[in-house]
C-alpha cells in the first residue's frame, strides 16, 4: 500500500495457494473378510487385460425384486486431486471533490490436476431385469447373471493400459473495473460501477490431451458401427460404417486440436457487468436512510460444472464400454467393445449471470438500537445444469433393428416395438438411441434459470445493564429448475420446464439471534475470592428457528421403465401436507412420521408409454412437500482472569464452556419419501408389505455438544 498524496492512495496484493487431497476406499464395518480386495481364489475377468492388476473388488449394485438395494462401489480409489492459486490485484483510490473514484484490476490463475474416469475394477448391476433374470436381483448375483456390466481404462497411443486418466488444467480469471462513489447532494450518495470480466474455460495442457469432446454438429449416423445381438460396436467396412469411439472423428474432438479451440468451448465477451446504488438521508438527520443497490455478476466456477471444460475421461483417451446380459463372472474378455458413456458441453454458450438487487431502509432509534426492513432479491440465468443428450425422443413406435431380428420384442425382420421393449426393459436401450454408439451422453450446459425473493428484518438493540441483543429475520422463496449442476431428471430431459419449482435449498422462514449478557452480580463484591471466582462472567448464545428444506420424490415398479427408458415420478392422489404423527414400526417401536404416504400414488401401467398424454410419467412435481425445520440453542459461558505473568502486557486467561444443542431435544433433519419399487401400479405408498417406512423421520441433528477450553491471550 502506497500513498502518494492525501487524495491518491494506491494498494496492491498478491496470493498464492496450494492444496493436496487424497482418498483411499477402505473396507466398512459390515465387512466379514475386512478387505476390499478379490480373494485369491476368485478373480473375474476384465474386459481389458491390462486391469487384471487391478487388486479391488468389482463394484456391484443389487436392487430389484428384492426388499432392499445395496451397493458396494470403489470407484476410481485411490484418488487424488492437486490445486495451486496465484491471485494478483490492485486497487487504486483517488479524492476530487466529492467524489471518489476507485478502479483496479484482479487477476487469478489457477492450476490443478485430479484423476477422472470410471472404474477400473468393473461395475456389476444386478436389477432383476434382462434376458437371463431369476426376477430377483440378489439370486442373479450369487448365478452369475450380469444384467450390466461397465469397466473404465485409460489409454496412451490408442492401446488401453488400465487405470483413470489424470488431467492437468489451467484457468484464467482477469477482471478490470471503475468505481464512483458521489456525494451528489448534501443526504445522497450515488455508487456507480462497472466491472468487466475475461473468463476463460479450464483447459488441460496434457501432450496429448486428456479433452476431448462429442460434438453433435459432426456426427453422420451413416458412419458409425452398430451394436450386434451381443450389444457389442462391429465396423462394417462393406458399408463404410467404421467409427466407433477408439478414435477421433464422427463427433469426437480432440480440445485445443485442429479447429477445435482450446477448452472445447468459445467464452462468452458479453461480461460487462454495470454495478448502480445509492443512499439517500430522509429527513436529513442521519436517523433514517433509504438504501438501494443493483448489479450483475458472472463466475467461472471451480472446474466441475458445465461452464468450464467437465470433459475428462472421455473416448478416445478413456474408455469406459458397458456389457449387457452376461452370464458367469469369467464371460467378461477382451473383444469388441460395447457403446460408452461421456460427458460434452456446447461449444458456444454464455457464462452463469446472476443479478442481484435490494431496496431497504434503516432507522436508528433512540438508545442506539437499529433496526432495518428491506425486500433482496436475485435472479440466475444460463445457470449450470446437466441432462442426457442421448434420451429416446417421445412418441417412439416400431423401429427396425436387423440386430435384434426374432429377439423378444421384435419380429424375424427385426421390426421391434420400442415402447414394449423400454416399458418392461427386455433388451438395452443402447440399440434405440439418437447418437447410436454411445449410452448416455450427459451435456453439462448453462441453461437454468433461478429467481430469489425476499423481505429481511434486522433489529441491534441494547438493553443496558451488560446485556445486547441482535436479531435478523428472513422470509423467502428461491424458484429454479435445477438447483445443482449435476442435477439431470432421469425421467424426461426433453422437458426441462417440469422441474420449475421451489429450489432444493429453500428455507422459507429463517429466525436468528445471538445474545451478550455480562453477568453484573459480584463485580464489585468487597470480598476478593467472592469478586475474582464469581464476578466478570459472560453468557453468550445463538439462537435459530427455520423452516425445512424441500421434499421430493420418486416411484417407479421394480423391472419397469418409462417409454423411452427412463424413471418416473409419483402421483398425488390427495393433498400432501405435513401430518406428524408416530407410527408403531414391527421392529423399532414408535417411530415419528412426517406426512401422510397414503396421498402418495404408483404410477399406472399406461402412464409408463411415451406418446404425450396426460400425466406421462407421472403427475407429481418436483419438491411438493417442505421438511423438518429447527430449533437450535447454541449457549456459551466464559470468564476472563487476570494472569500474573508478562507484567505490562496485561495477560489474560479466559475460561469458555460451550454447548451446542443446549437443551438436547431432538432435531428432525430428514425425510423417508418414495415408493417401494414392490408397490403395484396405480396403488398408494403405504403399507408396511412395500412401504414400510415411508414417511418416517430418517435422520436428525447432532444432540448435545459440549466443549471446554482455555485461552491464553497476551
Amino acid at each position: 500500500m502506497r500513498n502518494f498524496s492525501p487524495r491518491v492512495m494506491n494498494e496492491s496484493t498478491g496470493s498464492f495457494n496450494e492444496l493436496h487431497l487424497h482418498f483411499d476406499p477402505v473396507a466398512g464395518a459390515s465387512s466379514p473378510a475386512g478387505s476390499i480386495d478379490k480373494p485369491s481364489d476368485w478373480t473375474p475377468a476384465n474386459l481389458f487385460a491390462a486391469n487384471e492388476s487391478n487388486p479391488l473388488l468389482p463394484s456391484i449394485s443389487i436392487c430389484g425384486g428384492t426388499p432392499f438395494c445395496a451397493t458396494e462401489d470403489s470407484s476410481y480409489y485411490p484418488w487424488f486431486f492437486w490445486v495451486r492459486i496465484l491471485n494478483l490485484k490492485d486497487n487504486m483510490a483517488f479524492t476530487a471533490g466529492k467524489q471518489t473514484f476507485k478502479f483496479g484490476f484482479f487477476t487469478q490463475q489457477l492450476w490443478k490436476s485430479a484423476i477422472h474416469g470410471f472404474n477400473a475394477e468393473g461395475f456389476m448391476t444386478f436389477t432383476g431385469s434382462g434376458s437371463f433374470t431369476s426376477d430377483n436381483a440378489l439370486a442373479d448375483m450369487f448365478l452369475g447373471g450380469i444384467e450390466q456390466y461397465q469397466e473404465g481404462t485409460t489409454t496412451v497411443n490408442g492401446v488401453p493400459v488400465g487405470g483413470c486418466t489424470i488431467d492437468h488444467r489451467r484457468q484464467n480469471d482477469t477482471e478490470f473495473y471503475f468505481q464512483d462513489d458521489w456525494k451528489a447532494m448534501r443526504r445522497l450518495t450515488l455508487n456507480l460501477g462497472i466491472r468487466h470480466y475475461l473468463l476463460e474455460p479450464y483447459d488441460d495442457i496434457n501432450n496429448p490431451t486428456v479433452d476431448n469432446q462429442f460434438e453433435p454438429s459432426l456426427y453422420n449416423p451413416n458412419l458409425e458401427a452398430l451394436p450386434n445381438a451381443s450389444g457389442n460396436l462391429v465396423p462394417d467396412p462393406a458399408t463404410g460404417r467404421n467409427y466407433d469411439y477408439t478414435m477421433y472423428g464422427n463427433g469426437l474432438v480432440a480440445c485445443g486440436m485442429g479447429v477445435i479451440r482450446a477448452g472445447c468451448f468459445i467464452p462468452s465477451r458479453n461480461t460487462s457487468a454495470p454495478r448502480f446504488g445509492f443512499a439517500y438521508d430522509l429527513t436529513g438527520a442521519g436517523k433514517t436512510v433509504i438504501r438501494r443497490g443493483n448489479g450483475l455478476f458472472y463466475e467461472v466456477g471451480n472446474g466441475n460444472e458445465s461452464n468450464t471444460n467437465g470433459t475428462p475421461a472421455n473416448p478416445p483417451t478413456e474408455l469406459k464400454p458397458f456389457a449387457f446380459n452376461t452370464v458367469g463372472y469369467r464371460a467378461m474378455v477382451p473383444g469388441p467393445l460395447g457403446p460408452t458413456s461421456l460427458g460434452t458441453i456446447p461449444y458456444h454458450q454464455d457464462w452463469p449471470m446472476v443479478q442481484q438487487y435490494s431496496l431497504g431502509i434503516q432507522h436508528e432509534f433512540a438508545g442506539n438500537n437499529f433496526l432495518e426492513v428491506s425486500y433482496v432479491g436475485s435472479l440466475g440465468r444460463h445457470m449450470a445444469r446437466s441432462r442426457n443428450l442421448n434420451q429416446i425422443p417421445i412418441g417412439v413406435g416400431i423401429e427396425n433393428v436387423p440386430a435384434l431380428a426374432g429377439q423378444t420384442g421384435c419380429d424375424a425382420q427385426g421390426n421391434c416395438n420400442l415402447q414394449q421393449i423400454l416399458i418392461q426393459n427386455l433388451q438395452p436401450n443402447i440399440f434405440f438411441l439418437p447418437y447410436q454408439g454411445y449410452a448416455g451422453i450427459t451435456m453439462a450446459e448453462n441453461t437454468a434459470v433461478s429467481n430469489y425473493n425476499s423481505l429481511q428484518v434486522g433489529l441491534r438493540h441494547t438493553l443496558g445493564h451488560g446485556l445486547s441483543f441482535q436479531g435478523a429475520y428472513t422470509y423467502s422463496h428461491s424458484i429454479d429448475d435445477a438447483t445443482s449442476y449435476s442435477y439431470e431428471s432421469g425421467v424426461d430431459d426433453y422437458n426441462l420446464s417440469r422441474w420449475r419449482a421451489t429450489s432444493d435449498t429453500n428455507r422459507t422462514q429463517v429466525l436468528v439471534m445471538n445474545y451478550i449478557y455480562n453477568v453484573p452480580f459480584f463485580q464489585t463484591a468487597p470480598n476478593p475470592l467472592m469478586r475474582h471466582a464469581l464476578g466478570g462472567w459472560e453468557l453468550s448464545g445463538i439462537t435459530s428457528f427455520f423452516t425445512g428444506k424441500p421434499v421430493d420424490f420418486f416411484c417407479g415398479v421394480t423391472r419397469y421403465l418409462s417409454g423411452i427408458g427412463e424413471g418416473v415420478r409419483c402421483n398425488a392422489l390427495g393433498n400432501l401436507k405435513i401430518q406428524k404423527g408416530v407410527f408403531n414400526d414391527p421392529q423399532f417401536g414408535p417411530t415419528p412420521t412426517w406426512f401422510n404416504p397414503g396421498v402418495i400414488g404408483q404410477v399406472s401401467m399406461d402412464q409408463l408409454s411415451a406418446n404425450g398424454q396426460a400425466g406421462m410419467f407421472g403427475t407429481m412435481g418436483r419438491n411438493p412437500l417442505t421438511g423438518p425445520g429447527r430449533n437450535n440453542w447454541d449457549l456459551a459461558l466464559l470468564k476472563n482472569f487476570a494472569a500474573p505473568w508478562f507484567n505490562g502486557e496485561h495477560p489474560t486467561v479466559q475460561f469458555r464452556w460451550e454447548t451446542f444443542n443446549s437443551f438436547n431435544h431432538p432435531q428432525w433433519q430428514t425425510v423417508q419419501a418414495g415408493c417401494g419399487g414392490n408397490t403395484p401400479f396405480g396403488t398408494p405408498c403405504s403399507g408396511i408389505a412395500n412401504n414400510l417406512g415411508n414417511g418416517y423421520v430418517a435422520s436428525a441433528w447432532s444432540p448435545r455438544i459440549m466443549q471446554f477450553a482455555l485461552k491464553f491471550i497476551f
